[in-house]
């Protein structure tokens, strides 16, 4: 085929591509303020937690994870990366990493995970490892034989976050996983069909977040994150709630793969 021929059609083909992938993230946002979010409790099983950070299973969905916590769910957290930030200079980075390291393990402690497993990959550059990533979690998936997995929304405004939740969807989905995703919010607010109460967890929610004393330094992720929770619970009538997009696994597989041909 001539250069100029192949290369019309390679348009083409992205054009089409995108067309649709906003057909299904119109349909998508339709249908979720079509249908209000239900505030519903956590329900009982096994849960797999997908961090990329440390510091993400806590921010975006900790109080969740106190009430299952309350309820006996055994609970295993997967931190992705090395939460190095990403730092050039080798010494900062290892000084980082112990750190972030030692923090993961005193909230770890607090919130009597059953297990903790750390990756480390490489902040910042999951984009580079998701087929490992993927074949690290189905492990997990198989391992573990979660009920719930809570990780990133598709389209959390983060990478590393992205590509986790394609990790994810392409590991559940190999699997036949028949459980249920419980995509969380951090960096970009999602569009959320439940939502979990956690007004009697919030105080303490906010104090784990403080264990990750390094990552307060220039930020207050817990009056952010609080604020947040504080927002999403008006339309329930309740203090606090936390917000997630609950699908199963070919739902999220499809949703993943139609937002991932959105990014550049």
């Amino acid at each position: 085929m001539p250069p100029l021929l192949s290369q019309l059609r390679r348009r083409l083909e992205h054009a089409i591509r995108r067309r649709t992938a906003r057909r299904l993230l119109v349909a998508l946002k339709r249908a979720t303020h079509r249908l209000p979010s239900t505030l519903v409790p956590p329900a009982r099983g096994r849960v797999l937690v997908i961090a990329p950070h440390a510091d993400d299973e806590v921010i975006p969905c900790g109080g969740t994870l106190l009430r299952h916590r309350q309820l006996g769910n055994p609970t295993r957290v997967v931190f992705v990366t090395d939460s190095s930030a990403g730092l050039a200079d080798a010494q900062l980075a290892q000084r980082l990493r112990d750190i972030r390291l030692k923090e993961s393990g005193q909230v770890a402690q607090a919130m009597a995970f059953d297990s903790v497993v750390h990756l480390n990959l490489p902040d910042g550059q999951l984009v580079r490892h998701e087929a490992p990533l993927t074949q690290q979690l189905l492990a997990h998936i198989r391992d573990f034989q979660p009920d719930i997995i809570y990780c990133p929304f598709p389209g959390d405004g983060h990478a590393d976050h992205q590509a986790c939740a394609l990790a994810v969807a392409n590991a559940a989905n190999e699997l036949g996983w028949k459980g249920q995703i419980h995509a969380y919010e951090v960096w970009t607010t999602l569009w959320p069909n439940i939502m979990i109460d956690i007004s009697d967890q919030a105080e303490e929610k906010q104090y784990l977040i403080g264990l990750y004393a390094s990552q307060m330094a220039d930020r207050d992720y817990a009056a952010g994150t609080l604020g947040l929770n504080r927002f999403r619970g008006l339309q329930h009538r309740v203090q606090h709630a936390e917000a997630f997009y609950a699908c199963d696994a070919h739902e999220f597989h499809t949703l993943t793969h139609k937002l991932n041909q959105l990014m550049p």
